[in-house]
Order: C-alpha cells, then sequence, then structure tokens
C-alpha cells in the first residue's frame, strides 16, 4: 500500500487524539460501563447500553487513527523549497473568470478540510498547482466545469497563522 503524505502538525494531531482516546476516553468508558453494568439487567440499562456503545465508537475511531498512523509518510514542510508549489504551501490564486483571489493550502488527503481551503495533493486543483510557479496559468477541471488560475503568491504554510 502506497504511504499517504501528511505534514508534522497534521500527524501529530493524530497521534495526539490516538493517545488521549487510548489513556483517556477509553478507560472512562470502561469504568462508567463497569458500573452501570452492576445496576443488574442490561437489556434495558440506558446508561450500559449507552457506554457500550461510546466504546465501539472509541474502537472504530482508534482503529481509523492508527490506519492513518501506520500508513503515512511525515513531511517536513520547512524543509521543502515554496519558490514553486509544493506539499505544504499556501497559494493565493486569482480566478481569471470571476477575477477573484483565492488562497489554498495542499497537504495531505487526510488533512483536507474544504471549509478552511485545505485541499488533498492529489486532488484536481492540488495535482494542476504542484510544481507551477508565481505567474503561471493552470487549467482543471471537475465535473465538466473548467476553471483557470493564475498563481499570484507561493508560500509556506503556518498553520498558526
Amino acid at each position: 500500500m502506497q504511504k499517504e503524505l501528511i505534514s508534522e502538525v497534521g500527524f501529530q494531531a493524530f497521534v495526539d487524539e490516538f493517545n488521549n482516546l487510548v489513556r483517556v476516553e477509553k478507560p472512562h468508558w470502561v469504568k462508567e460501563k463497569e458500573i452501570a453494568a452492576a445496576f443488574g439487567d442490561r437489556s434495558e440499562n440506558a446508561e450500559y447500553i449507552s457506554a457500550k456503545e461510546m466504546l465501539r465508537n472509541i474502537d472504530k475511531r482508534l482503529r481509523f487513527l492508527e490506519k492513518i498512523i501506520n500508513n503515512s509518510e511525515v513531511i517536513d514542510i520547512n524543509t521543502l523549497p515554496h519558490n514553486r508549489v509544493n506539499f505544504g504551501s499556501e497559494i493565493m490564486l486569482l480566478d481569471l473568470e470571476t477575477k477573484k483571489e483565492k488562497t489554498f493550502i495542499i497537504l495531505g488527503t487526510f488533512e483536507t478540510n474544504p471549509a478552511q481551503n485545505i485541499i488533498s495533493n492529489k486532488s484536481p486543483l492540488g495535482r494542476a498547482l504542484l510544481g507551477k510557479h508565481i505567474d503561471d496559468v493552470i487549467e482543471f477541471s471537475i465535473n465538466d466545469n473548467m476553471f483557470e488560475y493564475e498563481i499570484l503568491e507561493i508560500k509556506l504554510y503556518d498553520k498558526k497563522s
């Protein structure tokens, strides 16, 4: 299986969530389940059923996080050049149709967040941008809709800003 690229910050967030679930959340819900089980009849015991469901959800999330952690290639975006679009670049684009400026960040598949304009390096726009320079014009299509952008600015994405 090919490893997915992920930034150090994104990877650490998944590791932190995994550790919190294992060390804090799961033990809490195991204890809640044991307390609820002591009340007797489990078939109509809402607290027991709820705790059991929470544990199931935690285990499901842990399996998902473990898959991400084990199948990711962690990239230090600070070591990559950002004089051209690269993994971890923040890019300001000019939409040549609407004349509006848009900013996108290219990270890995597991880190995408459309609401924050964080796109995957494997998305149509991400693939079209990678390797390009300031003033380059790119074209790409999604569902038969053609988009054309000019690259105005490229810089290292700083999650703190």
